[in-house]
């Protein structure tokens, strides 16, 4: 497996708010930064092998509302930030010192720093694929297994995890897939919203479950009857012919592609977040309550596929495989990246939001994007040479240009020049974390 890791590591960066240990930098260093930093403590990790021996850095990167999740070469899961509703898979409260006994660690030593989730080490769980949400986190296996732990939180207070359980500490099994003996449904992705898992399995399935109550989970969820959204159940595509090849979700709203290359939307759309368009009167769409096909941007109209979909609060990106990125959504924070110039864009019905997708121009329209995360009201994007983009709005430096606001993609790593290029990025609530490669 060494060979399959690229030399040197990667090296990780963080910049916005950092306040409550969601960057792993240690009780010292809590504070904002407006423009990327350089990790010293993953750096001297890496340099003690802590990764998976001599130069072995971090394998994947997610952020959530208030805590971060890391994998390393070794397939370990680490987390570090917010710990109040169970977010970081391990217990961080009344932990024993070994070095002082009958006394306890200080918390803070337990969540500024990050500590590998010591329960799928122990069952020998190597992850591939992380999820972070408000206080939900998700990991899957190279075997296909998946562990969530948690809480979701509906709008007046917490959900709980699932039926009676309010906490889950550690990394649990809950979703239930057949085990037919030679065809058994394994998970394949993962992606969360803020208080909503999505999870596509080998057979194409989709099941979503938390917090329902903007349409998310593609059911209907009875109000006196919240609790069983907190149940995974399998999402209908049109007809229970459709296979999924691919999940997506924003905060309250969330995706999914057949293998046609048609794209469903449901879920919030009060700003259009959905893609789908917004009905009249708009009262009548402000949620989606069941996946509704996104024609402008199914394959057999766009001629490209769509290959990710991220979402902020109110706004979303869908990236093709040639590199394009599409926008939808709230738009007055520049949320959407384009420009007045654009006349499509300028011309809009309604100067706060976009409700169907709109092409993103770049800089560099010869260096496709091949990576996107949104944020609350900020983006990031990767181009296949390994420059970074944000644009946005931002409230405590997570959009890392050191502006307020950056109405169009922004360069915060060059293309050209420079030490670095970017290799994968994550926006979380209000603090934004990369992995750049040293150039050679």
């Amino acid at each position: 497996m060494a060979n399959d890791h690229p030399r040197p590591a990667n090296q990780l960066f963080v910049w916005g708010a950092g306040n409550f240990g969601q960057f792993g930098w240690g009780a010292d260093q809590l504070g904002e930064f407006a423009v990327p930093k350089r990790n010293t403590w993953f750096e001297k990790k890496m340099e003690e092998g802590g990764f998976g021996g001599e130069g072995a850095g971090l394998e994947a990167i997610a952020a959530g509302g208030l805590h971060t999740l890391f994998i390393d070469e070794k397939g370990t899961v680490w987390s570090c930030g917010v710990n109040d509703d169970a977010a970081l898979g391990r217990v961080t409260k009344d932990v024993p010192d070994p070095d002082n006994p009958g006394k306890f660690i200080h918390i803070d030593e337990l969540t500024a720093i990050p500590y590998p989730l010591q329960s799928l080490v122990d069952e020998g769980f190597r992850a591939v694929r992380i999820a972070a949400g408000d206080s939900i986190s998700a990991a899957i296996s190279d075997d296909g297994e998946l562990r969530v732990w948690g809480s979701f939180r509906a709008a007046e207070g917490s959900l709980g995890f699932s039926g009676d359980v309010r906490l889950e500490f550690l990394p649990k099994a809950i979703l239930d897939l057949p085990t037919k003996a030679g065809d058994a449904e394994k998970a394949v992705s993962v992606v969360s919203g803020n208080n909503h898992l999505l999870v596509l399995t080998t057979h194409g399935n989709v099941y979503a479950w938390g917090a329902g109550e903007q349409g998310q989970l593609g059911r209907k969820i009875l109000e006196r009857r919240k609790i069983h959204g907190t149940v995974p159940e399998k999402i209908i595509l049109g007809t229970r012919h459709n296979r999924a090849i691919l999940v997506g979700a924003g905060n309250y709203h969330s995706f999914a592609i057949d293998e046609e290359g048609d794209v469903w939307g449901w879920g919030l759309n009060t700003m259009g977040q959905t893609g789908t368009g917004v009905a009249e009167p708009k009262s009548m769409s402000d949620e989606v309550r069941s996946p509704r096909i996104i024609r402008s941007l199914c394959q057999r109209t766009l001629g490209d596929s769509i290959v990710q979909i991220t979402g902020g609060e109110h706004h979303t990106l869908f990236l093709t495989s040639t590199g394009n990125v599409y926008a939808c959504g709230r738009c007055d924070g520049g949320q959407l990246g384009i420009s007045d110039e654009v006349e499509e864009y300028a011309s809009r019905k309604n100067t706060e939001f976009v409700p169907e997708p709109m092409l993103v121009p770049f800089p560099d329209p010869d260096d496709p994007i091949v990576f996107i995360s949104a944020g609350t009201h900020n983006n990031m994007a990767i181009s296949r040479a390994g420059a970074l983009y944000a644009w946005g709005e931002e409230s405590q430096g997570e959009l890392g240009v050191n502006e307020k606001e950056a109405k169009t993609p922004t360069v915060v790593v060059r293309k050209d020049g420079g030490a670095w290029r970017a290799v994968s990025v994550a926006c979380g609530g209000q603090h934004t974390l990369g992995m750049f490669r040293k150039k050679t």
